[in-house]
């Protein structure tokens, strides 16, 4: 009787249980990488879409409104009332409203009302800034040192000629 070799040894099975070992973790650590990005792109898109939100608000308001003053951490602005009109004119609210940038959030504060707007995680912060900018001066008249500011739109330039 003469045997011949249809079966499979035990080094051949350990052989390809290690290679398929080895292709199902490369497999699986690329999916995991992938599942850890899209859960940070995910969160990145939920704070975007949650900051577009509270400042389309605050740029609602501020474009209705007339600014009162602006600081680093707080807008003061007279906001339009729900009122109708009177003779003409827009009506204002009777209390201004202010913005104030705290730990919580955006707050909108207008009387005794307090209101979140954008509430800000830990690793969050909101500083109001505004545009300021040199732009190159007209020719102003030669008088020693005289002096010429443009105003408007959250730009100011100051300008001096020479003597």
């Amino acid at each position: 009787m003469k045997r011949t070799g249809t079966g499979v040894t035990l080094i051949e099975v350990l052989v390809a249980a290690g290679l398929f070992a080895m292709v199902i973790t490369a497999v699986l650590s690329f999916y995991l990488e992938a599942a850890a990005v899209s859960a940070k792109r995910d969160d990145q898109s939920q704070r975007l879409r949650r900051f577009h939100l509270g400042l389309d608000k605050l740029e609602q308001m501020i474009i209705e409104g007339r600014v009162i003053s602006v600081g680093s951490r707080l807008l003061t602005l007279w906001r339009l009332s729900d009122s109708p009109e009177r003779n003409g004119f827009p009506l204002y609210d009777e209390h201004p409203v202010q913005f104030a940038s705290t730990r919580e959030g955006l707050l909108m504060i207008q009387g005794e009302e307090q209101k979140n707007i954008l509430p800000l995680r830990e690793d969050e912060t909101l500083i109001f800034g505004w545009v300021q900018y040199n732009p190159p001066c007209p020719l102003v008249r030669k008088l020693s040192r005289s002096r010429s500011t443009a105003t408007g739109r959250g730009k100011r330039a100051t300008c001096f000629s020479p003597a």
